[in-house]
């Protein structure tokens, strides 16, 4: 203990004791002068902590990968060679750029979860109390993704190697099996709607065609021939196009319970057909108008018929609807634990935290 001097405001002088506070060791000093004891002690837990790594099992990863819809792909299939006709994607509302984030959902979706878990059991597999706890481990051990090269991959890690592959090949599996039933129901969906309106078509295709004979015996006209005048062909192509529109409309109706951008899409469309079609010119003769009208429900059926057959097709049709890239296959070797790092990681923070208990030991020992 030394003293300091101060002047009271009086002018007297006075001493103040001054109290020298230890300053302890260095975390430096510590390990320098304990380093054997630190390094046996760290040795020892490293060693009893990493053999407890060998009770934790072994995990295997399993990847099977897909190739992601095209840029210019169909979920639906056939439509997009039809002109004026669409896509099932649309009739969902789904563009070419979202279909990929289709792929992933569904993979995501408890649907197909569910599907697999009680396909192989994993309820009692992962001891589980239900399926709903099932169905949160089984997503803690998959990893769905989108790879740098724009493959959509499955990697399922499981104690088996087989369980492991068989559960990322069963998504992909249930993939392709939702995607395809789901496009048969909306092609199912699709042809009823055509059979009606084609029904309709024939109709007034057949009463058109009689007006027609019927003023030409009356009139004691000759049969006009095929070379249909320039505003007959214009109103009978807008009228198909307009049709083609309906069809959607009539689908997307059926299909989407919801609110569909693409449904108000349709409607604008056929708006906008609606007003160029105002802007032909009426017939000029009854004889014109009547062969407008049979040329207009000519070129009416010819498209309805062309789209029933393509929905027919695709109905029918029971080919993967998924490009498989690779399937996955029993891995051979572990991914899981790394023991390695383990041990490494183990004996690392071992060394740092005897170094930091030694240390605040010494202090203590100093301050008392």
């Amino acid at each position: 203990m030394s003293a300091r001097y101060a002047l009271t405001p009086t002018g007297a002088v006075f001493s103040l004791p001054e109290i020298n506070t230890p300053v302890g060791p260095s975390i430096v000093e510590v390990l320098s002068r304990n380093w054997r004891r630190i390094s046996r002690d760290a040795l020892i837990i490293t060693v009893v902590l990493f053999a407890g790594t060998f009770l934790i099992p072994n995990q295997y990863s399993a990847t099977a990968v897909v190739l992601p819809p095209a840029p210019d792909a169909d979920m639906g299939g056939l439509f997009s060679a039809v002109p004026g006709a669409a896509s099932l994607s649309r009739v969902f509302g789904i563009d070419a750029g979202s279909q990929t984030s289709l792929y992933l959902g569904i993979l995501r979706s408890n649907t197909i979860r569910d599907s697999l878990i009680r396909h192989f059991g994993l309820v009692r597999f992962y001891k589980a109390k239900d399926i709903e706890r099932a169905r949160k481990t089984l997503a803690s051990h998959t990893r769905i993704m989108l790879t740098d090269d724009g493959f959509v991959a499955v990697t399922v890690t499981e104690p088996k190697p087989k369980l492991a592959a068989d559960l990322a090949n069963a998504y992909m599996h249930d993939l392709d099996r939702f995607l395809r039933t789901n496009t048969h129901s909306s092609a199912r969906l699709r042809r009823e709607f055509l059979e009606r309106r084609l029904d309709e078509s024939r109709d007034r295709l057949a009463t058109a065609e009689d007006t027609l004979r019927d003023y030409q015996i009356r009139k004691r006209m000759p049969a006009i021939g095929l070379d249909p005048d320039r505003a007959s062909s214009a109103a009978a192509d807008l009228i198909a196009e307009r049709m083609s529109r309906e069809v959607e409309l009539g689908t997307v109706t059926s299909v989407s319970r919801v609110y569909n951008p693409r449904a108000e899409q349709l409607k604008n469309e056929i708006r906008q057909f609606d007003t160029e079609l105002m802007k032909i010119p009426p017939a000029a003769t009854e004889i014109g108008r009547l062969y407008r009208a049979v040329k207009i429900q000519e070129k009416i059926l010819l498209v309805l018929t062309e789209e029933y057959e393509r929905t027919r097709v695709l109905e029918l049709k029971n080919i993967p609807t998924v490009d498989v890239v690779d399937m996955a296959q029993p891995p051979m070797h572990k991914s899981q634990p790394r023991r390695a790092i383990l041990g490494v990681v183990i004996l690392v923070l071992s060394i740092t935290s005897l170094t930091l208990l030694t240390w605040m030991r010494e202090r203590t020992a100093e301050h008392a």
